[in-house]
């Protein structure tokens, strides 16, 4: 929030100083001569064209730093905002003291105001840039009231006041924003999370699978698929019943992801009792491996299975292929491990089949 708010005020921000930068060094063009109107110390003139190209510079120079290095504020960026309120003060004091130009303590009052709505967020950042120019604001009517002028202390008390009031009714609505930012990306993460996850097993569903696969499928990447699905689970829901069979659904998915062999291997529930373990680049000796390590956790695991007809303990059955040309789809693919499957459950259930690319 931060960042984006820097990308959207510091160009803001450098712009008015650089058109007031402008302003200053054209004055000439601007007024008919200008210059020949200052009376006094009027050998400052140069000087004040010197600020003038330096405000413009130090100005583009802040902008970059903020966009080119990390969207924040550095110890080089809050140098340049204090070297520019320095050189806005100094500018300020001569056109207040010494020339008494009307357009002087508006200048100064929209550059602090520019400053809080620029820089609200930062409070040092901020304060770097307003206290040179708040401080110049008093002493110049001092020495040109000879003293405190109660008239300018209150008006300079109501600025403050304002600048003070102003900060904290711009930072509640940047809390705001903020905390809605943070409440939509949390809103997003968990719609996220439901698009592509399996709600009941926590693995991924089947969108989430067939974009993998698609995915790998477009970029050439080998990878051999094993689908697997609990033997008689039917007859476990029939017996143990259907919470039961949601348990037993969510204790198998944690054995496949306990036994693939790295964070890159994908487990999807496919449908129903199937699931679908994707292995990028193993050859099918190595999902054979992962299917034998599938096998042995499940009966580690000790699931009771009364109603099945291969085991007292809750089994699976697997066919495992390799993906094969760059021009068959996902889908042939799934087709060629579930043939495998059909021939494992075939030859008796609780057991693995390996299918030949194509």
């Amino acid at each position: 929030m931060v960042r984006q708010a820097l990308f959207v005020s510091i160009p803001w921000f450098t712009f008015v100083n650089v058109s007031f930068a402008l302003i200053i060094f054209f004055r000439n063009v601007l007024i008919s001569g200008f210059d020949r109107s200052i009376s006094d110390q009027a050998e400052i003139l140069p000087l004040i064209n010197g600020i003038a190209v330096g405000i413009i510079a130090f100005s583009f120079l802040l902008a970059f730093f903020i966009y080119r290095l990390p969207a924040r504020f550095t110890p080089v960026s809050m140098g340049l905002l204090l070297i520019l309120s320095l050189m806005w003060s100094y500018c300020s004091y001569h056109f207040i003291v010494w020339w008494h130009l009307p357009f002087a303590w508006p200048l100064s009052v929209i550059l602090m105001l520019t400053a809080l709505a620029a820089l609200y967020y930062h409070p040092p950042a901020l304060m770097l840039f307003l206290t040179p120019l708040w401080l110049t604001a008093l002493l110049a009517s001092m020495q040109l009231n000879q003293g405190i002028s109660v008239r300018f202390l209150l008006v300079w008390l109501i600025l403050t006041t304002i600048l003070i009031y102003g900060r904290y009714i711009l930072q509640r609505w940047f809390d705001e924003a903020w905390r809605r930012y943070q409440e939509n990306r949390m809103l997003i993460a968990m719609l996220d999370v439901m698009a592509h996850q399996d709600a009941l097993t926590g693995t991924a569903n089947r969108r989430s699978m067939e974009n993998y696969l698609d995915d790998a499928i477009r970029q050439a990447l080998p990878f051999a698929l094993i689908m697997l699905d609990v033997d008689y689970f039917k007859r476990y829901n029939d017996h143990y019943g259907h919470q039961a069979g949601d348990d037993c659904l969510a204790k198998v998915a944690g054995v496949l992801k306990s036994s693939v062999r790295t964070p890159a291997d994908l487990v999807a529930r496919y449908g129903g009792e199937e699931f679908v373990v994707v292995l990028p680049t193993a050859s099918l000796d190595e999902a054979a491996l992962v299917a034998e390590r599938i096998q042995a956790s499940l009966h580690a695991t000790a699931l009771p299975h009364l109603a099945s007809e291969v085991s007292n303990r809750v089994t699976v059955s697997m066919g495992i292929a390799l993906s094969g040309s760059s021009s068959e789809s996902a889908a042939g693919i799934i087709n060629r491990a579930d043939n495998a499957l059909y021939r494992a459950k075939q030859q008796g259930r609780n057991q693995w089949a390996k299918q030949n690319p194509a």
